[in-house]
């Protein structure tokens, strides 16, 4: 079994099945999924595979070049490395719970509830002296991959923002703790954690009251969409990302952010975006799917005109008129569909299906040009005969010249056919 998954993930894009079970999930995640349900599975998530989610996230919806499979494996390893090289400092520290509170509670911290979890709060508090700056582990980056964050601890110095800190505090917490004890605090560009009523900044390694503009207090699920519409690192080389990739980013990011305002105005992008290039790159259908998904209706009349033009100049009428059934212009493209299918039988020289599109359209002139035809068709069956006897010997073929004759109202057309008949 052991050699099968190997193979599998030699050739899979995942590095192992914590990074396919992360990439897996989001890709189900649209605007409609529930979000209860969201947030359980992904607080689930969260507590497996924090760290995977985000440099995943950075790997697949922020195109850094840098990481590369082989990368992200190395990166793995460091976080590994990390998780170790903290359990052995926490081995060698002891906490004054009592002491610590005390210190919250002089920042005007109620912290009643704060004492019910004493565990929890001396492991918060080992993880801050661990990452706390004034140790020189750790430093401050603004705008930092994740990647600069999970390095060898034993050989280089850990870089990260406040978003990237934050998960690694998260990391670390999970690996004994639920994740959901935690929350974030957020104010406009800032993110921290919160616990029981003290707020717990990253960046520093230091329990806060924070009092800002606009500050909010969200469920610890929320930094996915956080980091996903962190600002790049443009120390990094990108890539561009595909838009279907892009939309997947902003409909996670939709259903997992309470900030509702920016994250629908990324998504209504997204899927313009999306749509646009699948347009470009002529795949209408799908893109005519992400529009009735988008529920944006000038989105849905626009790629249901263009595939209906498409696939009439492709001769697929039927699909055509499935599309124009969705278009602002129905009669109008519909009408345009039919005119076409029909002068397309009619260079076909499939003339009996084209005379039924045509007497449908009312478009008498060319019924009149598709029975013309049909009686010189006929006609050159005639060819070469030169008796009377010949004549009825095709009988069948100059009753239908006559037919077609009479049905084009064509006189001269007529006459020739009574010549005929009358040596019947």
């Amino acid at each position: 079994m052991a050699f099968f998954r190997a193979i599998y993930y030699f050739f899979s894009r995942y590095t192992d099945p914590s990074e396919r079970r992360v990439g897996k999930f989001f890709k189900r995640v649209d605007e409609r999924t529930s979000p209860h349900q969201l947030e359980r599975s992904l607080i689930s998530l969260l507590q497996q595979d924090t760290a995977v989610i985000n440099l995943w996230t950075e790997y697949r919806y922020k195109g850094y070049n840098y990481l590369t499979k082989k990368q992200r494996k190395e990166l793995y390893q460091n976080l590994a490395a990390i998780h170790n090289d903290f359990t052995a400092f926490a081995e060698t520290q002891t906490v004054d719970i009592k002491h610590e509170i005390a210190k919250i509670a002089e920042l005007g911290v109620d912290t009643a509830k704060l004492r019910l979890y004493p565990d929890q709060f001396q492991y918060i508090v080992l993880i801050q002296r661990y990452l706390a700056p004034r140790r020189g582990l750790y430093t401050y980056r603004a705008s930092s991959s994740f990647g600069r964050l999970l390095r060898d601890p034993a050989r280089e110095k850990l870089e990260g923002d406040c978003n990237q800190i934050v998960t690694l505090y998260l990391a670390l917490y999970a690996r004994k703790y639920k994740v959901s004890d935690l929350k974030l605090t957020l104010y406009p560009g800032h993110v921290a954690l919160h616990f029981e009523g003290v707020d717990i900044e990253t960046t520093n390694g230091t329990f806060c009251r924070y009092q800002k503009e606009g500050q909010r207090t969200a469920p610890i699920h929320e930094i996915v969409s956080v980091n996903l519409l962190d600002t790049s690192d443009t120390n990094f080389e990108k890539t561009s990302i595909h838009p279907e990739v892009f939309l997947e980013s902003a409909r996670l990011a939709y259903v997992v952010s309470s900030n509702r305002q920016l994250v629908k105005k990324n998504l209504e992008i997204a899927y313009r975006n999306t749509v646009s290039h699948l347009m470009k790159s002529a795949q209408y259908k799908k893109a005519f799917e992400y529009a009735k998904q988008s529920k944006d209706q000038e989105l849905i009349a626009i790629s249901s005109y263009n595939g209906a033009l498409h696939y009439m100049r492709q001769h697929e009428f039927s699909r055509a008129r499935d599309f124009a059934a969705y278009s602002l212009k129905k009669t109008e493209l519909l009408r345009m569909i039919d005119h076409n299918e029909a002068a397309w039988l009619y260079n076909a020289k499939r003339y009996q299906e084209a005379i039924k599109v045509f007497e449908r359209l009312g478009e008498r002139q060319w019924v009149v040009n598709c029975y013309r035809a049909l009686y010189h068709q006929e006609q050159r069956v005639l060819s070469g005969i030169k008796t009377v006897a010949d004549i009825r010997a095709h009988a069948g073929t100059v009753r239908n010249m006559e037919r077609y004759a009479k049905s084009s109202g064509d006189s001269q057309l007529i006459q020739h056919a009574q010549s005929l008949v009358k040596h019947l």
